[in-house]
């Protein structure tokens, strides 16, 4: 580096600047400023050609004042610059190509600086200046950092292998001095290469000889090998003592070590973030041999708790529980974090009256439910038992560990359902709360769900006009009875193929069974759809509409017989007839002949939610009102017909309710919007036997996964709704009049 005689300085006091050796082809520019500066003082280097990438940082001096560095590549010709103090010109320098330059020697880098500005620097060599100039596998680089790091540290502190814990992966463990702090990286230093390691580290409370116990996750470790642990209060240099495991496999480590809590969370979280059956293996591992269960029992004079329900979920956490308080002495319940911090659960929770067990199995007594949504963005874990403790007024604090969680989507889905009793889902338990845990599963569950295996019978290659779409789960009972009355329709048998969906394939063979005797039984066009899993009505309907060839679509409960043919036809016909019309619906009456649906309206309960309702239900199957064929609100998804057009238009049923309830309306609604009007044709007459499958899901009978599906409907569709029941409705008897402006002379057949 050469000065000519323009060198000044603004205050004359900055020395010279000098240019070292950094990489192989990088350099770095040095400059004193001993003068107290304002910290956002801005110094900047000027070059005709200003290299790319310049990066720059300031290190405390000792004896105050900043030491300037200026990383980059110069080149292979010597190149002039001005370095510049806020507006101030500095210095004119002369940077020689970097072969030319001389090696950065740590030890006087460092003479002047405050142990924070070593610090900072090593750290900053590792982090900013590694990663721009790409100098990981640079051996002029790496060997900066050693020197560096003798500098800075003394002997080496050894680490060994825990054990082997997954694909080539290594838990290592070691120790550390309390006075440390928090590990913000760790980097693997090898001969060839120094390479941050993905996995954070886990320091643990203080043991012996007053050190804590610390662990990481490395990949393939080679003996020997270093690891440099960099905080905000130092750097740590740890040396693999031996390429020999502790112990043999996972398994046996943890059997030894598992039960120490905050360890096993860290080798459960690593392990949810891993391919190859890491999830599988975090689950396995916490059931084989789970946290004892941890409950303060209800007492008359002292304040308990328990936490029983705790699911860690992509999107947070959601807890729940009860508590008793009667002396007024409890602050809290707290969510424990592996690394100890912890997160109060009431920022964000819900309360309500409810019973817990009282001294012997047996008995109930009163306490306060509550349950708790924590967001997060932290990826998801297969955690099945997180922490929480009970905090008093004093400050003392007592743990509460649940017992294990489910993990499968279902499972859990059924859990957040019971997590409030119905008479209290209201709308502040689900916005903030249920919603979010709701939502979170049900993407789960779609992301799981395809279709796993098909089977056709007998299908001709060329497209029906029609595809009838029938999801089945569970129940059986009636695909004879609708089979038999679709094949004597011969309108129908001729124009239409039927697609089954089988949502619960543990019933595939039963299936396969019956279908293949009714098939040689009637001679139907047939496929049937097997999913891999219950994906829930609207997912299954999806898939089997994937499936159509036909120009129009019918959606179609297994629980829906004909009651003579011809109905079809007197569906499609209007449909195709008017292109303003989106979805059509039949008569739907039960089996004793009184009216089951007559196209859909909506009215608002006591809470003010959007409950559907089907016009003149329980009156006799030939009453008047429903003998009109008009516009509706909507119509049920027993069976629905529209055009294929327009069911892909609206990308089908919407699939974020939970179980099957409100799709219907939700696709209606959906048409409505982008233009198109529903009706309710009589003249087509079928039977419905309501909801005979949705009762063998006693999760959704129990009431709240309804409740559910008409808060989030009436969240969504409310000034739809509300635009379109806008007419003082009088009595629901009267309302099919509104809905029969176009229609209402055209009576059925």
């Amino acid at each position: 580096m050469t000065f000519d005689d323009r060198t000044r300085s603004a205050s004359g006091i900055f020395e010279d600047a000098k240019a070292f050796r950094l990489g192989s082809d990088v350099a770095v520019l040095i400059s004193d400023v001993r003068a107290r500066l304002p910290a956002a003082a801005k110094h900047t280097l000027v070059m005709p050609e200003q290299p790319v990438p310049l990066v720059s940082t300031m290190l405390p001096l000792a004896e105050g004042g900043q030491r300037v560095l200026w990383a980059m590549r110069p080149g292979d010709e010597a190149r002039r610059g001005q370095i510049y103090i806020e507006s101030d010109f500095v210095q004119t320098i002369v940077l020689r190509p970097v072969g030319e330059l001389p090696p950065l020697d740590v030890e006087d880098l460092f003479s002047a600086l405050t142990p924070e500005g070593c610090v900072k620097f090593l750290n900053n060599l590792l982090t900013v200046w590694r990663s721009a100039f790409r100098l990981s596998r640079d051996p002029f680089f790496i060997g900066l950092i050693e020197d560096a790091l003798q500098a800075l540290t003394s002997r080496p502190a050894p680490a060994k292998i825990a054990c082997p814990i997954n694909q080539g992966r290594y838990l290592l463990e070691t120790a550390i001095s309390p006075d440390f702090g928090e590990i913000s990286a760790i980097y693997a230093l090898g001969a060839n290469a120094i390479l941050p390691l993905a996995s954070p580290a886990l320091i643990g409370a203080q043991r012996e000889h007053n050190l804590r116990p610390c662990h990481f996750i490395v990949e393939s470790p080679r003996y020997p090998q270093s690891f440099v642990l960099v905080g905000k209060r130092g750097v740590a240099v740890r040396e693999l003592s031996s390429g020999n495991p502790h112990c043999a496999n996972l398994q046996a480590w943890w059997a030894e070590r598992g039960d120490t809590p905050e360890l096993r969370e860290y080798v459960v979280r690593w392990l949810s973030t891993t391919p190859e059956g890491g999830l599988a293996t975090a689950v396995d591992l916490q059931l084989r041999s789970p946290l004892p269960e941890r409950r303060i029992g209800r007492s008359a004079m002292h304040p308990s708790a328990e936490v029983d329900l705790a699911l860690t979920l992509s999107g947070g956490l959601l807890a729940g529980g009860w508590t008793h308080d009667p002396t007024a002495t409890l602050a809290g319940i707290d969510y424990l974090k592996e690394d100890g911090t912890t997160i109060p659960l009431d920022g964000n929770w819900y309360e309500f009256a409810a019973w817990a067990r009282g001294a012997d199995e047996k008995s109930r007594a009163d306490v306060t439910g509550f349950v708790a949504w924590l967001p997060s963005n932290d990826p998801p874990s297969a955690l099945l038992q997180p922490r929480f403790q009970m905090r008093l007024a004093s400050g003392a604090v007592k743990p509460l560990v649940p017992k294990p969680q489910p993990f499968d989507a279902s499972a859990q889905r059924n859990r957040i359902l019971r997590a409030v009793p119905p008479q209290h889902a209201i709308d502040q338990a689900f916005r903030t709360i249920l919603a979010p845990a709701l939502q979170d599963v049900e993407q789960r569950l779609g992301r799981a769900s395809k279709v796993d295996y098909t089977k056709d019978y007998d299908l001709p290659e060329k497209a029906p006009l029609v595809s009838i779409v029938v999801p089945l789960y569970r129940v059986l009972d009636f695909l004879r009875f609708q089979l038999s009355g679709m094949a004597t329709d011969r309108w129908l048998a001729s124009n239409a193929e039927i697609i089954y969906v089988l949502d619960s394939p543990e019933i595939q063979d039963e299936t396969e069974h019956l279908l293949g005797g009714l098939h040689l039984l009637h001679g139907l066009p047939m496929k049937l759809v097997v999913m891999n899993r219950n994906s829930g009505y609207a997912r299954a309907c999806n898939a089997g509409a994937r499936f159509a060839r036909g120009a129009v679509v019918v959606m179609l409960n297994s629980d829906v017989v004909p009651s003579a043919p011809g109905w079809l036809q007197k569906l499609i016909r209007p449909l195709m007839e008017q292109r303003s019309l989106g979805a059509i619906g039949p008569k739907l009456i039960f089996e004793d002949g009184s009216l089951q649906h007559a196209g859909l309206y909506f009215a608002r309960d006591q809470r003010g939610i959007w409950l559907n309702h089907h016009f003149h239900k329980g009156m006799p199957g030939d009453y008047g009102g429903a003998q009109l064929a008009r516009s509706v609100p909507g119509i049920t998804g027993a069976c629905l017909v529209t055009r294929r057009e327009i069911y892909e238009l609206v990308d089908g049923y919407t699939e974020d309710y939970v179980i099957g309830d409100y799709e219907d309306s939700d696709l209606c609604l959906k048409i409505r919007r982008c233009g198109y009007d529903i009706a309710y044709e009589p003249s087509a007459c079928l039977y419905h036997f309501e909801r005979r499958s949705i009762r063998r899901s006693e999760d959704y009978m129990r009431g709240v996964a309804s409740q559910y599906n008409s808060w989030l409907h009436t969240e969504r569709w409310n000034d739809d709704i509300t635009e379109l029941m806008k007419t003082d409705l009088g009595g629901r008897d009267q309302m099919p009049a509104l809905f029969g402006i176009g229609a209402a002379t055209r009576t059925a057949a």
